[in-house]
């Protein structure tokens, strides 16, 4: 069938109108991505480090007994390993040692102070001039101490030891503790949240490792403090306690709250609760057992010579 002009004309501009559309929607079509794009913030990453140990005055000498062993100055973002041939290096306060596995490091202080880091550990220098600890320990497997009057170090966790003596050992166990060793002639004051530990010469104290930290408790003097037998506690709110056979009974009356702290956490106490701190019994050592006698042995004389 013949068609007219008019008709061949017609269908011509169909055909170019459905071709125009057919690329059109080709053109603009996309791919639908899930999840989006990240958008961009105004903070995106979380302050590091550095901002945490800043620079200071202090100045010591770490030395390398035996690799790996590492130094990160202060400001700096990541250590330096100290090679075969670089026996000892100055670390200004704000910098970090970090001791790998097998590793071995000690840190002089110019008053004769002494750290000796063995194993994995991290150890960060403070300054005292600004209220901080000579050291502070972020990982830690094990270390010996010599410390000079006025000396503190931050623990594995935040508990704070002083001491002008030393040896003391700290290890860091597989159990998720860290024990203090007092080797020294002197004593040790451990301080962990709100309790002090006087270490005499060749006692220990293992510290649970917290996820809410150790750090000591600042004392607050509006908290009412309560001494029982073996036990301390410090309250705040309208709160009462009372000795019930060896151990501290804390309630709260109808329509009051508050909290306490005693024996290394804080409690809040609920309108009409109570809950009770008690010292664990400290078990003495037990005492050798006599050897039997033996029956070919003569029996005493009980006549005097």
């Amino acid at each position: 069938m013949k068609r007219s002009s008019a008709e061949r004309a017609a269908w011509l501009a169909l055909s170019g109108l459905a071709a125009a559309l057919t690329s059109a929607s080709c053109v603009w079509s996309g791919v639908q991505r899930w999840p989006g794009p990240m958008r961009a913030t105004a903070d995106p990453l979380p302050p590091g480090d550095t901002s945490l140990h800043r620079p200071g005055p202090e100045e010591v000498t770490v030395i390398r007994h035996a690799d790996p062993v590492q130094i990160r100055p202060a400001g700096a973002l990541s250590g330096r390993p100290m090679e075969f041939f670089d026996k000892s290096a100055q670390v200004t306060a704000g910098g970090a040692v970090i001791v790998a596995p097998g590793g071995r490091a000690e840190v002089l202080w110019p008053t004769g102070a002494s750290i000796v880091i063995l194993g994995e550990s991290v150890a960060w220098i403070g300054s005292p001039s600004r209220g901080e600890p000579s050291l502070q320990f972020d990982e830690l497997e094990r270390a010996r101490l010599d410390l000079r009057e006025g000396d503190a170090v931050r623990l594995l966790g935040g508990a704070l030891l002083s001491g002008a003596g030393g040896p003391y050992v700290l290890e860091h166990t597989a159990d998720g503790v860290l024990s203090v060793h007092n080797q020294s002639k002197a004593g040790v004051n451990v301080a962990f949240r709100e309790e002090q530990f006087e270490l005499n010469p060749n006692q220990t104290v293992r510290i649970p490792l917290l996820s809410s930290g150790g750090a000591p408790f600042s004392d607050d003097p509006a908290l009412r403090r309560v001494d029982g037998e073996g036990v301390t506690v410090r309250l705040a709110g309208p709160l009462e306690c009372r000795d019930e056979g060896g151990a501290l009974e804390v309630s709260a009356p109808a329509g009051a709250e508050g909290h306490v702290r005693g024996l290394g956490v804080r409690v809040d106490v609920a309108p009409g609760a109570r809950v009770r701190f008690k010292a664990l019994p400290i078990r003495e050592p037990a005492a050798p057992a006599s050897a039997p006698a033996s029956a070919d042995a003569p029996a005493p004389s009980s006549t005097a010579p």
